[in-house]
């Protein structure tokens, strides 16, 4: 499996080596305050990042065949769907760490950081079922499929992190510092709960990912 893994890895890390440096120079250019525009950007980065390195992925798989080829090797279909599985979690894990440590480096109030880290935190959930998503429609329905899902999630991924904005951007301090006390009044449940659950809808999104490649196979 881990060659299965180095095989896909390599294109999800060209792809985020790319967006990260230009998501470094966003924040270096507007580093004097951390604001709701940048929690924004964060999440929605996020999410297309995941999606659009799977899509890059799953791109040079059509084209060269991959699966294909995949299926005359004594290779079970458990292992090459926990492959790709495994590498969007530590992408996205990787990708959180990468934003949490941006804040180091930006100044900003305290409130405005406590949700930019919940937003972030969502987001890498939110991105986690759509990568599932995705896998479930690539095995049972065939690539076609997914780039005309992939489409039509990409422009709906949009939404959240712009109603995010709307409801962060035009806050006063008094109005964040309300939130943040209500975000810590709350703190088991962003914490713990929410990721417990993503993790949760995550494996069993996997599960069916195992079941959707045998039943295109046979």
């Amino acid at each position: 499996m881990m060659r299965l893994m180095k095989k896909n890895i390599l294109y999800f890390a060209y792809y985020t080596a790319i967006i990260m440096p230009l998501m470094t120079l966003y924040f270096y250019s507007v580093r004097k305050e951390f604001s709701g525009a940048m929690v924004m950007f964060q999440g929605l980065w996020l999410i297309l990042t995941v999606e659009g390195a799977l899509a890059v992925n799953e791109k040079t798989e059509e084209k060269s065949h991959g699966y294909d080829f995949l299926r005359i090797l004594p290779i079970k279909d458990r292992e090459i769907v926990l492959s790709k599985f495994l590498i969007v979690l530590c992408t996205t894990i990787f990708l959180v760490v990468f934003n949490y440590i941006l804040y180091l480096f930006i100044p900003g109030s305290v409130h405005m950081y406590t949700i930019g880290r919940v937003v972030v935190l969502l987001c890498a959930l939110y991105a986690l079922v759509l990568a599932g998503v995705s896998y479930i429609i690539i095995f049972q329905f065939g690539h076609s499929a997914f780039v005309k899902f992939v489409w039509a999630a990409m422009i709906i991924s949009m939404v959240g992190p712009i109603i995010i904005y709307e409801n962060i951007i035009l806050k006063t301090d008094t109005d964040l510092a309300t939130i943040t006390e209500k975000l810590g009044q709350f703190f088991w449940l962003f914490w713990i709960v929410i990721p417990l659950c993503g993790l949760a809808v995550y494996y069993f999104l996997f599960h069916t990912a195992i079941r959707a490649k045998q039943t295109a196979r046979g």
